[in-house]
């Protein structure tokens, strides 16, 4: 009988954590940004950092009332496809730079600016992602 007692509990505990890890690894979209301003506004306060508080308060108040995920996501695909845009656009400058035979100082810029691109294009879809 007091097994019984012991096994209702422990599936009782492991039902409930499971529910709570779910609803921490579920936030995507509005709720993803909503919970980052939150950690960003608990961090600012605890730091008395009076402007930044008034500042974030102002954006989880219009995140709240005017994020929807379907526009979220539509933004997010559209900083995409200008990111690549301008990555296609840094490569063709790289190559015909190569190809007017360019000294290697100008081409080694303009590798770092495929470079960064290709970083701001790789955040960008991570922030999709999410």
């Amino acid at each position: 009988m007091l097994i019984k007692y012991h096994t209702y509990g422990l599936v009782f505990c492991l039902v409930f954590s499971g529910l709570a890890w779910a609803d921490e690894i579920s936030k995507t979209g509005c709720a993803a940004k909503l919970a980052a301003i939150s950690a960003e506004l608990t961090e600012a306060k605890a730091a008395g950092n009076q402007h930044k508080v008034a500042g974030l308060e102002k954006a989880y108040s219009e995140v709240a009332n005017h994020c929807d995920d379907d526009s979220l996501t539509a933004e997010r695909l559209a900083k995409i496809e200008a990111l690549e845009a301008k990555l296609a656009e840094r490569q063709h400058e790289l190559t015909e730079a190569i190809a007017d035979g360019k000294s290697m100082d100008k081409i080694n810029k303009k590798r770092q600016k495929i470079a960064e691109v290709e970083s701001e294009l790789a955040k960008a879809r991570a922030e999709l992602a999410q």
